[in-house]
Formats: structure tokens, C-alpha cells, sequence
């Protein structure tokens, strides 16, 4: 049996939104974390960009419900063209106790030109052959900028009329009419079937009473009088756009069904391990208190700390076995170890490292380290030397950062070649 939907937000389409909220958010924080403990680099400041975004988004997954309960009773619904900064302001203004001030803020939308040329009538052209219903209904929108209700009212609900049932097949005015939509925010029963119900009520005598919903019974039939006003022109174009939201959400409908059931056959069980994978490496990082090593350093040395990559790397060079040297070297372009060792051996033929000395090492994140050396060299200009700063990153087997939880290999970056052939030492640099 198909869960009740009770709410615009217990849609299938905005639930996928909500689901996926708790894993952006810690996944953003673990993004931030990384910039703050250095491992983070342009990827991680794009991914919080959109998190950002899509954060921010969701702000309004509930808008749609409260302007409904807000404003439906006055004959404006929610589609999914209505503005969302004109739903939120509206909803301001209600919130403050000035709810007219909020619907002439509606208003305002919905009668702007562009608005009507765009969501009333251009849109509508891709749903029938029936080329004077255009003209129809840009002759209603002449009438309405010429403030002519008495005649653009009853223009724009004929136009509803035909439109609708076009598409429907039967008039969406008729008793029990069939609305009903899988994942539709205006075929939603708090949307346009609950306009229908109260613009179709019957009315019985005639009176020149002031309305404020376009009536369309009364109105058709020449009973209601008291419809040429700015109110109810406002709202007869607001059910145009909600019957062509429509005509678009059913041509989409089964595409829809089809995205659900995909979203319901996801393997739950790898999900759920994504995301306790994250959460214990957020624990880890926030955990992570930095590590240091002084004194000698030589092969003895435990395989999964830093030291020993800078050791192996350093002697790789040394010994001019390349190697060596590209086991613990930087891959983020993911070469070939013996095209890395390759490019490694070019890069150092003219450039000896004839001694080094690791006077310490220092783990300031849980994948990034820092050795100060004592480098000597010879180069084509002749010796050099002094003491470097050498980084070492701890990587996946593809190249990415490693987070605690991955199994990583600490590497070396080659930029401490360059230093030393530029003599670019930390005393240097500090001055």
C-alpha cells in the first residue's frame, strides 16, 4: 500500500531532499574539517559551496505547506512556478499579522506581464493543437493590464476551462474530477484540488456582492456580480498556472515512478555504512592530537608512520634508486610506478642529493606531515645544501586523501627537489 501523503513535504520527490540533509551536513563538516587541518584543497571548498546551496534549499521544504495553509482559504496555492522568494515574503507578512500585505505581495507576482506571458501562456503551447486558445488568453491578458476585469475574469476561466480539459480529457470542474498525481506539488489535495473545491462551490441567487474568489459557477452563469476586481483576476490567472504546473507534472508522471523506484531499490545497507564510515572519521580527526618524532631515523621504523616515508623516500634518491623513490612519492595523476620512477629519474639527473639528515618529524593532521632535513646536493651550478621543510601526504590506493577509517600509504611531495635546487631552505624562507 502507497504511504499516505499528508504534506507537500511527505512527497516522495522532497523526502529524497530530506533524507539526504543529515549525510550533506556531515559530510560538509568533514570538508571543513579538512581546509582546518589541511587536507582539504579546491574539491573541498567546491563540495561546502554546494552544500551550501543545497542547505540553504532546503530552508523552504516546508514552504509550500505553509503558504497553503496560510493563503489557500484566499484562493492562492502552491505550485512549483509560484516564486519562492514572493511565497516567503507573503508568508512574512502573515506571519507579522498583516496577511493582506502578504497577498498583495502574491498579487504582484502573479499579475507581472513576464509572469503571465511565461507561466500562463507560453508554457501552455506545449499541451494542445488548438492555436486560439493563445489568442485567447493574450486577450485576456490585455484586459487584465487595462484593469478591464469585468471581461478578463470570465476570459481567463474559459481559457481554464478548455485548457484542462484538453489535457485532462473531462473538465477538472466537474463533480469529482480527478486530480490525483503521483509526487505533484500542485496535484497535491492542499493545492489545486482544494482551489477547485472552493471556486466550484454552486451558487444560487444572483448578487452583486464584492468576491474575492473567482467564483466560476456563479460567474459563467451571470449569478456573481461582484468579480471585477483585481483580487479575483489575480486568482483566476493563478489556477491558469496551476492547471499548466499540472498538464506538466502528469506529461512527467510516470518518469517520476520510475526515478522512485530506483531511489527504493538502493542498497539501504551500503548507505548506512557510508555514512558510519564518516561519522567515525569525524570522530577520528576531531580526535586527532598531532604526534612527533626526534632523534635518528633510519630503516627501523614503524611502517604505518610518516618517518619511514621520508626515510625511503630521501634514501631512494640518495641511492638513485628511482624505485624506491616512486613507492613514496606523490601520485595523484595515478602513473605507473616504473613510468613514475621514469619521470622521477629525469627530474633528478642533473640534481645528486648526496646526504641527508631527518632532524624531526611532525603529524600536524591525521594524513599530513612535515620532516625538517638537512639536505646536500650537487647540482650543475655546483654543491648545495642547508635545511628544508619536506611534506608527506597519506593517501588511498586512487590518489585521494586518506581518511582515518581508508588504508593509506604515507607519500612524499617532490616539490623538496626543487627546494633544493633553488636552495629554497626554511632559513631563507623565514626571512
Amino acid at each position: 500500500m502507497a504511504k499516505k501523503v499528508n504534506r507537500i513535504a511527505d512527497l516522495p520527490s522532497v523526502q529524497q531532499i530530506s533524507a539526504a540533509l543529515p549525510f550533506i551536513r556531515l559530510t560538509r563538516h568533514l570538508a571543513r574539517l579538512a581546509l582546518l587541518t589541511g587536507l582539504g584543497g579546491e574539491k573541498a571548498c567546491k563540495f561546502i559551496d554546494v552544500s551550501d546551496q543545497i542547505l540553504a534549499q532546503s530552508e523552504v521544504l516546508d514552504l509550500p505547506d505553509r503558504f497553503n495553509a496560510a493563503f489557500a482559504e484566499r484562493g492562492w496555492i502552491a505550485t512549483s512556478s509560484m516564486s519562492v522568494e514572493a511565497m516567503r515574503a507573503a508568508l512574512d507578512k502573515h506571519e507579522e499579522g498583516d496577511t493582506n500585505a502578504g497577498e498583495e505581495i502574491i498579487l504582484e507576482w502573479v499579475l507581472d506581464s513576464g509572469t503571465l506571458n511565461f507561466f500562463a501562456i507560453s508554457r501552455s503551447k506545449r499541451f494542445g493543437e488548438v492555436h486560439g486558445r493563445w489568442d485567447q488568453l493574450r486577450e485576456a491578458l490585455a484586459l487584465t493590464e487595462e484593469r478591464r476585469y469585468w471581461s478578463a475574469v470570465p476570459l481567463v476561466l474559459i481559457a481554464c476551462d478548455g485548457f484542462a480539459s484538453d489535457v485532462l480529457g473531462t473538465s477538472p470542474f466537474e463533480k469529482n474530477a480527478d486530480l490525483r498525481m503521483f509526487d505533484s506539488m500542485v496535484a497535491h489535495p492542499s493545492s489545486l484540488p482544494a482551489a477547485i473545491t472552493r471556486i466550484t462551490k454552486g451558487v444560487r441567487k444572483s448578487s452583486d456582492e464584492t468576491l474575492y474568489l473567482p467564483l466560476r459557477h456563479g460567474i459563467l452563469h451571470g449569478r456573481s456580480l461582484g468579480y471585477a476586481n483585481r483580487a479575483v483576476c489575480g486568482k483566476a490567472w493563478m489556477l491558469m498556472i496551476a492547471l499548466v504546473d499540472w498538464a506538466a507534472d502528469k506529461r512527467d508522471e510516470e518518469v517520476r515512478r520510475a526515478k522512485d523506484k530506483a531511489r527504493h531499490s538502493t542498497d539501504w545497507r551500503e548507505l548506512s555504512s557510508s555514512l558510519q564510515k564518516s561519522q567515525a572519521d569525524k570522530a577520528a580527526i576531531e580526535a586527532f592530537v598531532q604526534r612527533r618524532w626526534e632523534g635518528s631515523f633510519g630503516e627501523a621504523l614503524a611502517e604505518n608512520d610518516p618517518p619511514l616515508a621520508f626515510f625511503e623516500f630521501l634514501t631512494g634518491w640518495r641511492t638513485r634508486n628511482f624505485g624506491l623513490m616512486a613507492k613514496r612519492a606523490v601520485n595523484l595523476t595515478q602513473q605507473k610506478h616504473g613510468h613514475l620512477a621514469g619521470r622521477l629519474r629525469t627530474d633528478a639527473e642533473h640534481l645528486f642529493l648526496t646526504d641527508f639528515e631527518i632532524l624531526r618529524v611532525s603529524q600536524t593532521t591525521v594524513a599530513r606531515a612535515e620532516a625538517v632535513v638537512r639536505m646536500k646536493g650537487q647540482t650543475l651550478k655546483g654543491e648545495v645544501s642547508g635545511k628544508f621543510m619536506v611534506l608527506a601526504f597519506r593517501n588511498t590506493a586512487d590518489g585521494g586523501v586518506a581518511m582515518p577509517s581508508d588504508e593509506g600509504t604515507w607519500q612524499v611531495r617532490q616539490a623538496c627537489m626543487f627546494d633544493l635546487l633553488h636552495e629554497r631552505t626554511i632559513d631563507k624562507h623565514e626571512n
